[in-house]
């Protein structure tokens, strides 16, 4: 069964290595908050009212990061680039759903 502990477990380390993005758990949920470094303020707080919706946001977020740390917001991914960051989300996804 996904639960929200078993989602932070498997993604601790990507939200670890991410300075943009953390969730929080607040008297209304877990909740991912995304900050802008150059205002210094959070810009997005959203609930994250199931399991589900949280692994969908943060694998969402993963690949972004991933994409960045490849190119740099320079150029496209490549497709062996886009090829293994699907990998490494799918590895990711199956990890939040192992028993």
């Amino acid at each position: 069964m996904l639960t929200f502990e078993k989602v932070l477990a498997v993604f601790a380390d990507y939200l670890q290595q991410d300075p943009l993005y953390e969730v929080v758990l607040t008297s209304h949920g877990y909740t991912l908050m995304a900050w802008e470094p150059r205002k210094n303020q959070w810009y997005t707080a959203e609930i994250m009212e199931t399991p589900e919706i949280l692994l969908d946001a943060l694998l969402c977020k993963y690949a972004e990061y991933l994409e960045e740390q490849l190119t740099d917001s320079e150029r496209d991914l490549t497709a062996a680039e886009q090829t293994e960051i699907d990998a490494k989300c799918t590895r990711l996804k199956a990890e939040c759903h192992e028993k």
